[in-house]
């Protein structure tokens, strides 16, 4: 999701900076997928590795189409038991100029991909419907927004109602 996410987390900086409550001068954004020890290093490497030789592959005409029928075909999907049993963990960490540090904590059950996503759009349409004069901004901002510009805490504390952890410790 890093691809996605970095340019969800720009434009929110961009526009906080437009709106006069940036996220400062010198502001960067990366995101990385952790392992856990042992051999946590290989693991990376691992996973690395095989992505780049499976993009790699899927660039050549003639073994996406040999790999085609084995991929989900449109109405396939997880079952009940892996949708359920799934769960997804987001640790954040964010450093400021002067070495303070502030961590996030996103937690839920359920499949990523199906439950969580589902979760999370649901909750930001019911922001949207019920909670509106509540929103950052109220009913004055518009244009295309993101989670953190638009919704707000209004989505971080519907999410946890929902049963979603979302903490930030400063």
């Amino acid at each position: 999701m890093g691809p996605v996410n970095t340019r969800i987390v720009r434009r929110s900086a961009a526009l906080y900076e437009e709106w006069q409550a940036p996220y400062g001068p010198d502001f960067t954004y990366q995101e990385y997928l952790k392992f856990d020890e042992p051999l946590s290093w290989l693991k990376a490497t691992s996973v690395t590795a095989g992505l780049a030789l499976f993009a790699g592959v899927l660039q050549q005409p003639p073994i996406r189409s040999l790999l085609q029928p084995l991929s989900p075909q449109p109405g396939d999907g997880p079952s009940e038991q892996t949708m359920n049993e799934g769960w997804f963990s987001c640790d954040l960490v964010g450093t400021a100029t002067d070495g303070r540090q502030a961590r996030g904590l996103i937690r839920d059950q359920g499949d990523p991909g199906n439950r969580a996503t589902v979760k999370f759009v649901c909750e930001s349409a019911l922001s949207l419907a019920l909670q509106l004069d509540e929103l950052p901004g109220g009913q004055t901002r518009g244009g295309i927004l993101t989670p953190a510009t638009g919704l707000g805490e209004v989505l971080a504390e519907r999410l946890r109602q929902a049963g979603m952890t979302v903490d930030v410790t400063l």
